[in-house]
């Protein structure tokens, strides 16, 4: 009977009911004709053939998919690079994304009676003074480069961001780095693949660190571990914050992220230990 039960709900009342979900009633009402020495049965017998099989009636989480008809693939090749970066004693694997950040307070969790309201206040001038992050994450120090721009992120101002990491990963010393990046137009613009030929070229002359692009399945941020600290950031530290300036918003913003990802790092360290001898798959936890 139970089996019964639990296979109405996987196949979803019929349509006569127009309903989209069981209720206890009317799968009783079912299971019952299903069993010709059964007459009638309550809706409580049903609720406890289900605590039996631990059938709960729960709510539906969103579940996001990538719309890439390659994601598959580009993921195995995501994790393949990363594997080479972390293995190889002269090579790195970065992570590179941005964010905006605004003086205005933003959407925050915080402990509060249950009718009590935690208002946020609005800006009703979409013109208030924001900045852009770009931020630079490696993979096995969990140190970052940080750079900041008052500027919508375009082409020009992403070449300089990564003139600026290059020369910081020459004067580590590094052969090369795998940098991971999503597909925004000012990662994947022409402008851009043509100045990373152009780079590699000059870097391959002059024992510079070598670039390796590799560019995220589209829409698909989990695979992308800056996301969580820059929502961490914004929604956990900063808050209902109010800030004069941007200079106090960055000061505050580099503080908080750098804290963010120091104690990341020490999760890393631990679990990436245990999964080196237990799986090859790559790991996100920030």
């Amino acid at each position: 009977m139970a089996e019964v039960a639990e296979n109405l709900v996987r196949q979803g009342p019929p349509p006569a009911q127009e309903r989209a979900t069981w209720t206890l009633h009317d799968l009783a009402a079912a299971i019952a004709a299903r069993f010709a020495h059964i007459s009638a049965m309550s809706h409580e017998a049903v609720r406890r053939l289900f605590g039996g099989r631990d059938i709960l009636y729960r709510q539906a989480k969103h579940w996001l998919t990538s719309p890439d008809p390659q994601y598959a693939l580009h993921k195995r090749q995501r994790d393949r690079l990363l594997r080479m970066a972390r293995q190889a004693p002269d090579g790195a694997a970065v992570w590179l994304d941005e964010s905006w950040f605004v003086r205005w307070p933003y959407q925050f969790w915080a402990w509060a009676k249950r009718k009590a309201t935690l208002p946020v206040p609005l800006r009703w001038n979409e013109d208030v003074e924001k900045t852009a992050l770009f931020a630079a994450l490696d993979d096995e120090s969990q140190e970052s480069f940080l750079r900041w721009a008052d500027g919508q992120p375009n082409s020009e101002r992403m070449i300089t961001y990564l003139e600026a990491l290059m020369a910081h990963w020459t004067q580590k010393g590094k052969r090369f780095i795998v940098l991971f990046w999503d597909r925004a137009s000012f990662h994947t613009s022409h402008r851009i693949r043509r100045w990373i030929r152009d780079y590699n070229r000059r870097a391959k002359e002059e024992g510079c660190t070598r670039l390796i692009p590799f560019w995220l399945p589209s829409r698909s941020p989990w695979l992308m571990p800056l996301e969580a600290v820059f929502g961490a950031v914004k929604h956990r530290v900063l808050g209902d914050c109010t800030f004069d300036t941007l200079a106090e918003l960055r000061l505050a913003v580099e503080r908080a992220f750098c804290n963010r990802v120091a104690k990341a790092k020490i999760r890393r360290d631990c679990r990436w230990a245990k999964a080196l001898t237990v799986s090859e798959k790559s790991m996100s936890f920030l």
